[in-house]
Order: structure tokens, then sequence, then C-alpha cells
């Protein structure tokens, strides 16, 4: 294998800091020229990443502070950095800094010293540097203080812990630093829009209510009959040509039992015999199938998707911890199905080891019902995409981690306060948002 020049990386990695840093800074503030500019270096080479972006910044006319951690910074780095003018200084006010204090190596909480400074430099914008300090980067657990950053700029390959916590990270930004040939296969994916548009093809000439799909669902009860309606709710926009439902109050739902090509079976059926039989039929039909709510005591391998909640998935008997990416495989791996673990990031694992991971959500998220709102439209959309192929593990996880990023833009279209029906309300432009339509921000419900 070819190696690269020494330095190479990091001359790249600061190239792309550099570039990417100016661009959020005239975003804030309109201009480059004498903005003020605090550097927070440790000794790493996370530190010298940032002193050689600091150099190229100073160059175009930023006024940089060196704010050192430790005793040792990186010596090409300040060199680059002072000889464009740059100085050394005691923490100061500064209108953007860059978190450079501990790279992928660091771990633990960020030390009572760097608190200090970050506390006095007191940023306008604040720019982490692979990942926020105080992070870990494995679990996206933040074990004390943390340098919570507006912009992530992170290099090569997406961490698990930038990933897991934009609360954190903020807007995280990708920089490609040519590792992809000697990196393995990433087995954690993140899902974006345009990954979506495949699940939302627009109707052929030549296509029917058959052959786009149809999706069966067993949902809502004398007991819940709320679940059922927004479960159906949900799946009528996912772009399938039939939803079948004994759900009444929609004149385009069929209440026949027929040819499936997905099901949906748990949200509200709280009727035990019915439940154990609409599980029984959906399993042995060799069809992809969502179990949600009453339906998670009923797994069972095959092309199953499973989407607990945190405290249902305490009752399948694993815990979230430190490392929710870990659990979640662990409990496809064990399960031997899809796992869509909901909450403001959503981790979906295959039991091979595949994870998809969404980030685009809203907090209008949390409230009752919003679950079976996804169900549905993940339902409708395994329909669609499966009519006429054969489902495995990889592809129903994508299109759940798809599912759960329309959820999402359903979500964040609702407004405040929103309900679940607010946000069923909101799946049908936020379909066409997904697919791409040119009018996908003026689509009303």
């Amino acid at each position: 294998m070819a190696q690269m020049p020494e330095g190479a990386l990091m001359q790249r990695a600061a190239t792309g800091l550099a570039t990417m840093s100016a661009r959020l800074i005239r975003q804030r503030f309109g201009r480059l020229r004498g903005i003020r500019l605090a550097v927070v270096a440790g000794s790493g080479n996370n530190g010298g990443d940032a002193l050689f972006a600091a150099s190229q910044l100073a160059r175009r006319g930023v006024s940089v502070d060196i704010v050192a951690t430790s005793d040792t910074v990186h010596p090409a780095g300040l060199r680059a950095a002072l000889r464009q003018g740059a100085r050394v200084r005691e923490p100061r006010r500064a209108h953007a800094v860059l978190d450079a204090v501990v790279g992928i190596g660091g771990s633990g909480p960020l030390r009572p010293a760097a608190v200090a400074i970050r506390d006095t430099v007191d940023a306008d914008l604040t720019i982490a540097v692979d990942l926020p300090s105080g992070l870990e980067p494995d679990t996206g657990d933040v074990p004390g203080d943390v340098w919570a950053a507006d912009h992530t700029v992170t290099f090569g390959t997406l961490k698990p812990g930038v990933v897991l916590r934009p609360d954190v990270c903020g807007q995280v930004h990708l920089v490609d630093i040519g590792l992809a040939a000697t990196l393995p296969a990433a087995s954690t994916n993140v899902v974006e829009r345009q990954d979506a548009a495949e699940y939302f093809p627009r109707p052929g000439f030549g296509d029917n209510k058959y052959s786009r799909g149809v999706v069966s669902i067993a949902a809502g009860s004398t007991k819940y009959p709320g679940a059922g309606h927004l479960c159906v709710a949900g799946a009528r926009h996912g772009d399938a040509g039939m939803v079948r439902s004994p759900v009444a109050g929609f004149p385009d739902v069929v209440a026949a039992a027929g040819r499936t090509d997905a099901y949906v079976v748990g949200p509200g059926l709280a009727d035990e015999d019915r439940l154990a039989a609409a599980v029984s039929g959906a399993l042995d039909s060799g069809r992809p199938v969502v179990l949600d709510a009453e339906a998670l005591t009923k797994i069972a391998p095959g092309p199953v998707i499973i989407t607990p909640h945190t405290g249902e998935f305490a009752r399948l008997g694993y815990q979230v911890g430190a490392d929710r990416i870990a659990a979640v495989r662990q409990a496809a791996a064990e399960l031997k199905v899809v796992v869509l673990l909901k909450g403001a990031v959503t981790i979906v694992a295959t039991p091979g080891g595949e994870v998809f991971v969404n980030t685009h959500s809203s907090p209008n998220l949390a409230a009752a019902g919003s679950g079976d709102v996804l169900s549905g439209l993940l339902g409708a959309m395994l329909a669609s995409h499966f009519v006429g192929r054969e489902p495995d593990h990889v592809g129903l996880a994508h299109t759940a981690a798809c599912a759960a990023l329309v959820h999402g833009e359903a979500g964040r279209r609702a407004d405040f306060p929103a309900t679940s029906q607010d946000i069923a309300d909101q799946v049908r432009p936020a379909v066409a948002w997904a697919s791409g339509a040119a009018d996908a921000d003026t689509i009303e419900a």
C-alpha cells in the first residue's frame, strides 16, 4: 500500500479546517478581517491541525490568539502560525474559537484549566476540531464538562460520538483527507435527505396500486383507538399504492385482507387474541414486518424491524448505557432482527452489525403517538420499496433509518406545540421534501 508523505494528512486536515472555518466565520460575522480568533491548542496532532489552519486564517486577515493548554504544542504548527502574525496570549474574549484541546485520542471530561479558558474566551462562534473536547469519540458519552460547539469540523470519517451528539457537536462538517483507501469500510452510516429520495419514486405510466406496494396495518383497539388512527395516518402518505386496515375514518383505506407487501403490527393493539393472530400471519408471510408497542412481546427472527423506545428497549432486557450504538447492535444480533431505537438520534442496527443513524429530528416528536406515525410511515415505505423484491436486513435497516429521517422532517414542520396528529399531517410535505420535489417547501398537508 502506498504511503502518504509525512505530514500530508495534517496539511490536508488543516486546509480543510481553515476553509470551513473561514466560511463559518463569514456566515456569522460577515467578514474575516479583524475577527479575533482564539485557537485553544493541546499538545497533540489535533492542536497541530488547528495551528496550521490558524496560519492560513491569519494570512487572510484574521487576528489569531494562540492559547496553549499544555507546556508543549505542535512545534511546526506553532512556527507556521507565528510567522503569519499569530500571538501566544493568555485567554481573552474572542469572536470565534477553535477548540483543539484534545482529539480522538483523548478521554474523560474537559479539565478545570480548559474549562476556565472556555469561560474566559466566551466566543460567539465555537468550532470544534475533529470533536468537542470532553466528548467520548466512540460512544458520545459526556462524563463531565464538555466544550459544546456550534460546528464540528471532523476529518476522514464520522466518529460515532460526533454522530450521536448533535446537542454537543452542533452542525457537523466532514472534511475528506484521503483516508478512503486506508480505512476499513464503515459500519456506521448516517442517512441524509438524498438517501431517502430513492424510496419515493414518482408513479410511472404503467403503475397501479399493486405495483406501488400494499401495506397491511394491524393497530388500535377499543382501549387505544388513537394509536391505530395515527399509524394509518402515517402510512397514507408513505408512497405505497394501498393501505389495508380495519381502522375507520379514511375513505382511501381498504378494510379487507388481501395481497400485502409489508406489515405493521402492534401500535395500540391491546386485544391479545387479535395481536397473536396478526403477528403470526405477518411473520408467516416472509414479507417485511414492523413490530411495535404491544407486538414487541412477540419478536421472532426474520425480515423484521422492531421499533422500541428506551423504556421498551429495557423491557426487552437491554440497557442503553453509555454506548448507544453498541447496545442496539447487541440487541439486533441476539434477537436476529433489525432494531430501530427511537430517540433524539435514531439508531438502527442489523443482526450482522451494520448501523444506520438518523440525526434529523425535532423535539416535537416527544409526544404520545409520534412513534405510531413512524411505524405506519415505515410500513408504507417498506411496501413500496420491496414490492417484488426479497427483503434483506441491510435494506430493511436503511429503509428504517430513512423513515426516521422523514418522520423527523414532519416533526420539524409541525407547529409548536405539536400533537402527533399534527406530525401525521406533515408527513406528506416531508415526503415531498425527501423526494426532492421542487415545491416541497410550499406544500401544505
